[in-house]
């Protein structure tokens, strides 16, 4: 029993949903529901206005014309009522009823069709004709020509007193003239407007709704690190029908740049660190050579000199493959603890001017104290300024000129180290902080090389000491490397 509660529970949670069909669902709904609605308004606004509304205001209208006429029918003698009728009988009816936009007074009995002056400017007496039969064929006198080519007409027929002779009156007017009724048509077209901005709010809201899933992936895909690949797995479940191959690509994929990342970090951190003693050895052997042996010939000295350097200069790269294998494995170490930066940054200073003798070191105190606290890691600090003097060197002219500058603000101190170099372009100093990265347009000396690590190891360890490096260059003139690390109040 619990077997099956659990899988049924399993199945609902991992059943998956077509974002095509709800988007299909929706949008048919919402538009039978525009359509429906729209369509309910014009019949109510037929049926009550078109029909009720016009039957009884065209009966009201009527009375007095008609009157009228059947006061001046009353009037006739004895005489003129066996006389009667002829066209010009019904002229004479007619005679002073005068109306204006498009309203037309008639009679048409066995002699024909008499209309009211100016009729014929509006209407055929053809139209007239038919018109004014459609009503009187009528059930109760009133009728509406809505044609499509002519506007609509209210036409109401009432049989005149006397005999067939006397026949019809018939009072007309355009439908749309009536101030009512244009208030009415644009009730209409505002409620049909209203209707289709609810429609495009809803399907906004719809749309919103439906697509929020991608939202969230797209959220989700954001905050996927390098360093965090074990966190980079995205859940199928509750999601889109469509989404569920592309999650299970993505996924497996995951898996595999996982186990490479795995693979490269462990070969990094393996190759560094197995290199790195044979480098010391060898090293050490020509250190011992060039301090002992001193019947070498200047050639033979100077080739292991720089077999020295460049061996000196390996073993930096390795500790900084190292450092960033450590970093990637979340196995790197920094202290965060109060440490005398003056006194590291003076140990630096002199270590400069015992590496780099032909250089010119200078070191500003603007504190002007003897200790400045910060906090972070003192020898991580050394290894930062370390990597920025020897930038520095490599891309300014020999025997420049390089500055450190020490101050202490409010809530930081702020350490720099500046040159006199060729300077960076401004599109090109966020770039210089990334791995194996170099400025484009800077050259370095002859015989100069860079692994584009230096100042991606400064930004990895002033950033995990709670720090942060930033850079002011112009180009010809030289570059601010600018280290700020939290103060310490001792």
């Amino acid at each position: 029993m619990t077997r099956q509660v659990l899988q049924t529970e399993n199945r609902r949670h991992t059943r998956s949903w077509s974002i095509a069909r709800r988007l299909f669902g929706i949008s048919l709904l919402l538009i039978l529901v525009q359509a429906l609605g729209s369509s309910v308004v014009t019949a109510q606004l037929r049926r009550h206005f078109f029909h009720e509304f016009l039957e009884d205001t065209l009966s009201r209208q009527i009375v007095s014309s008609y009157n009228v006429i059947s006061d001046r029918l009353d009037q006739l003698s004895v005489e003129q009522a066996y006389a009667c009728c002829s066209l010009a009988d019904y002229q004479n009816w007619l005679d002073g009823l005068n109306f204006e936009n498009g309203k037309v007074g008639l009679i048409i009995g066995k002699a024909g069709l008499q209309a009211t002056r100016d009729a014929d400017r509006f209407y055929k007496t053809s139209e007239l004709s038919e018109y004014a039969q459609q009503a009187i064929d009528s059930a109760n006198g009133f009728k509406i020509n809505a044609s499509e080519n002519d506007a609509p007409l209210a036409v109401k027929a009432v049989k005149l007193p006397g005999g067939p002779e006397t026949g019809f009156y018939v009072y007309m007017r355009p439908v749309y003239s009536m101030p009512l009724v244009r208030t009415l048509v644009q009730i209409k077209l505002v409620s049909e407007l209203v209707l289709m901005l609810l429609l495009a709010l809803a399907l906004l809201v719809s749309l919103r709704l439906i697509f929020r899933p991608v939202r969230r992936i797209q959220s989700e895909l954001s905050g996927i690190e390098l360093n965090h690949l074990e966190r980079a797995d995205l859940s199928s479940r509750n999601r889109p029908r469509e989404f569920q191959p592309l999650l299970e690509e993505f996924n497996a994929m995951v898996g595999r740049l996982r186990r490479s990342s795995a693979n490269q970090k462990q070969f990094a951190s393996t190759i560094s660190h197995e290199f790195r003693t044979p480098m010391t050895v060898i090293s050490g052997f020509i250190q011992s050579v060039l301090n002992r042996d001193n019947d070498l010939r200047m050639q033979s000295r100077d080739a292991l000199v720089l077999a020295n350097q460049e061996v000196l200069r390996l073993n930096r790269m390795l500790s900084d493959l190292l450092d960033l294998s450590r970093a990637d494995n979340n196995q790197l170490r920094l202290l965060r603890e109060p440490f005398n930066c003056l006194k590291s940054l003076h140990e630096t200073f002199h270590l400069a001017q015992i590496t780099h003798p032909t250089n010119n070191f200078t070191l500003h105190n603007h504190a002007e104290e003897s200790h400045i606290w910060a906090i972070g890691d003192p020898d991580r600090l050394a290894q930062c300024l370390q990597n920025l003097i020897g930038n520095a060197i490599k891309y300014s002219k020999p025997n420049s000129c390089i500055e450190l500058d020490i101050n202490q603000e409010e809530e930081c101190v702020v350490v720099a180290v500046i040159d006199h170099g060729q300077g960076i372009p401004d599109d090109q100093r966020e770039i210089i902080f990334e791995r194996f990265q170099r400025a484009e347009g800077v050259t370095l000396r002859r015989g100069d090389s860079s692994s584009g690590l230096g100042l991606s190891i400064v930004k990895m360890l002033i950033d995990g000491m709670g720090g942060n490096v930033r850079v002011e260059s112009q180009i010809g003139i030289g570059s601010r490397f600018i280290l700020t690390l939290q103060r310490a109040e001792m």
